[in-house]
């Protein structure tokens, strides 16, 4: 998580609320009125207090806890790939590009520990570097994946190459592809 521009990050835990605050930043206006009327609906609900120089986020966690990573099989994993370049593609849609946010594992919500895209919900934290969505996916698959499983990081690594490319559509296709495979021979 870049520090540079935090002054606190102060995370407290209730029951269904985490808080959370950031100093020397500016956000626009549209961003926090879409995030806090639910319009981005990838994101766990929130709302968000500006005083003077720092914001103040308060998420609502609902029935959701944080994404177990560690426990994912490669199948979720690459579930959870193809659901961050449809959180992209509809978070855009919503004019909040992910260069906005950050994409860690730490900010991963969901429901029982799946990564499909109805059971996801993302923890918004201002990405102050401004990273492409592109870099932010590869980051995270280097985080996640497995370094022992040659099959797996075989395909992991083609999407990497097309990240790298900026070619998220094609990312895409080999995400499903891979998928549909994977799903196809657990079911035989």
């Amino acid at each position: 998580m870049d520090t540079r521009h935090v002054q606190s990050v102060e995370v407290k835990k209730v029951e269904k609320e985490i808080r959370q605050s950031i100093t020397d930043y500016k956000m626009p206006r549209y961003i926090c009125e879409i995030l806090c009327s639910r319009y981005a609906k990838s994101f766990l609900e929130m709302t968000i207090i500006c005083e003077n120089d720092t914001y103040i986020f308060s998420y609502n966690k609902k029935n959701k806890k944080r994404l177990m990573y560690r426990d994912l099989t490669e199948v979720d994993k690459l579930q959870l790939i193809l659901t961050f370049i449809m959180i992209n593609e509809a978070n855009r849609q919503m004019l909040i590009g992910a260069e906005r946010y950050l994409i860690e594992p730490e900010l991963i919500y969901t429901v029982e520990n799946r990564t499909d895209y109805k059971s996801i919900r993302l923890l918004f934290y201002p990405d102050t570097t401004m990273t492409p969505f592109n870099i932010k996916l590869i980051r995270l698959i280097d985080k996640i994946v497995t370094k022992n499983k040659k099959k797996a990081l075989n395909c992991f690594e083609l999407i990497k190459e097309e990240l790298a490319k900026n070619e998220i559509y094609r990312a895409r296709r080999i995400a499903e592809k891979h998928l549909n495979r994977a799903l196809n021979e657990s079911a035989v």
